[in-house]
């Protein structure tokens, strides 16, 4: 069971880069799951260009960055989007990089984290994300987690820096949310497999 932690943000110095050595920390205590880093930066790709939506162009031909990713995605049981919040969105890379799906990603769950310095933790890039990824085929679960001041809560090897009640919560919240992912991701696994049977 492999689950992609899909860092959204390509930005140098990027504050996500910790967040995502959190979550990939606590991810290591999650038995049955194997978690991987996916990181856009590692998959540069063009601005949408292709001349039909790739639902209804079967024989489109992607780049090679772009087949990549989609090889990835779909290597993939499930996901973990870690976005930040650029003028209440996710960034440009994340939505690009999802716009190029077909049926990749269709009927897996995802968890999403957001992140901010501020004290709103990314919950709007959050919630439109969620459009996007129903959009695009997946089950993102209802629980999501907005990490407010990042910058101050998370050190650069992805530990927490405070000894608060505030980072307590984080850490169990964190854990819980990809315990949850894990246990839905085994049983959409079953339901999908059973689901393309039919099919045939």
């Amino acid at each position: 069971m492999r689950i992609e932690v899909i860092l959204g943000s390509t930005r140098p110095g990027r504050l996500g880069d910790r967040v995502c050595r959190f979550i990939m920390n606590r991810a290591a205590l999650i038995d049955g799951a194997e978690f991987a880093l996916l990181d856009l930066a590692d998959h540069p790709m063009p601005f949408f260009d292709e001349p039909l939506a790739p639902l209804a162009n079967p024989d489109r031909r992607p780049s090679a960055a772009v087949k990549a990713w989609l090889a990835a995605m779909a290597a993939a049981d499930a996901y973990v989007f870690v976005t930040p919040e650029y003028n209440h969105a996710p960034p440009a890379a994340l939505k690009n990089a999802l716009d190029f799906l077909s049926t990749e990603a269709a009927g897996k769950p995802a968890s999403i984290v957001s992140y901010s310095t501020t004290a709103h933790g990314g919950t709007l890039a959050g919630q439109q994300l969620r459009l996007a990824l129903s959009k695009a085929g997946m089950l993102p679960l209802v629980k999501s987690l907005p990490v407010a001041h990042a910058d101050r809560l998370i050190g650069p090897t992805g530990e927490l820096t405070e000894r608060s009640d505030r980072a307590r919560r984080v850490a169990e919240f964190a854990s819980a949310s990809l315990r949850d992912l894990a246990t839905h991701t085994r049983a959409l696994k079953t339901v999908n497999k059973a689901a393309g049977q039919a099919t045939r």
